[in-house]
């Protein structure tokens, strides 16, 4: 029977109590069971509760940081149906590092990241997105400009504060900053592909794309306003401008009649050579 370190007590209580411990300089607060003597109220924790301390402060870490937690690590293992050995060789790893991912050692963003790929069908989509994305041809379905995911990103976070109304047709704002911008300048702003969708154009597979840009898959910086060169940013103006009292009805009835939209098959991308008979 453990014995109180302070009182000598050995009458003891369950409680849940906050603890604030640091993991890899960063200060995590969980609550988490302790025994607590009832005679002076100091704290007793045990062996277990420590292990439990421990993961749920590495668990807390990892999700401040975007990391799978020790519960998604051994659910992809489960879903998997695999053992921690079976795992491991799934993984291309050793046993021992599945045995401390599932408790209270934590992976670094590389493992992570070999972690999902491997496990997570959508993270591995999105990723594969990307690269399709990243390396495809520059030509004039990709508005003759390099994919830049960055770009991508500010100009969602652009739409977002300008017209936060509109944030559910972000797929129509894209489409005309790019397709407004290549009949500008003779090239867009994004390096997006577009295609037709049931509503009117959209971003290729953006679904993919904005798990990509909103989940764990990406750690690149989001450009600052600034790096929008004065034209780009001219062009983002101006598409908010066209569509600042609208909360969606007019982008979609736009859209629908957009003559790039209209003469262009499901499957195919949309030529920014239709950007000469934009609407706006």
């Amino acid at each position: 029977m453990p014995k109180c370190l302070k009182c000598k007590d050995s009458v003891f209580e369950v409680q849940h109590i906050r603890f604030s411990p640091e993991i890899k300089k960063q200060v995590v607060e969980v609550i988490v069971p302790c025994n607590i003597c009832q005679s002076c109220q100091a704290s007793l924790i045990d062996n277990d509760q420590m292990n439990v301390l421990r993961r749920a402060a590495a668990d807390k870490y990892r999700k401040m940081k975007g990391l799978l937690t020790s519960k998604e690590m051994i659910a992809f293992r489960e879903k998997l149906k695999m053992s921690q050995a079976a795992f491991a060789r799934f993984l291309n790893v050793g046993e021992a590092s599945i045995k401390r991912w599932e408790t209270y050692y934590i992976q670094d963003n590389s493992q992570d990241d070999h972690i999902r790929i491997k496990c997570d069908e959508v993270y591995s989509e999105s990723h594969y997105l990307y690269l399709k994305y990243k390396y495809g041809d520059i030509d004039i379905y990709s508005g003759l400009k390099s994919f830049s995911i960055e770009l991508v990103k500010q100009v969602c976070q652009y739409f977002k504060q300008a017209l936060p109304e509109c944030t559910n047709y972000l797929r129509k704002l894209h489409f005309y900053s790019d397709f407004l911008h290549f009949k500008r300048h003779n090239k867009c702003i994004t390096g997006l592909r577009y295609v037709p969708s049931k509503s009117g154009p959209s971003p290729y597979y953006y679904n993919l794309l904005s798990n990509f840009m909103n989940g764990k898959t990406d750690n690149s910086p989001v450009l600052a306003v600034s790096s929008f060169d004065d034209n780009e940013r001219q062009t983002l103006t101006d598409v908010c401008a066209f569509f600042l009292h609208d909360s969606g009805q007019m982008l979609t009835a736009f859209s629908a009649k957009e003559k790039g939209y209209l003469e262009t098959d499901e499957s195919k991308f949309i030529s920014y050579n239709y950007a000469k008979d934009l609407l706006i």
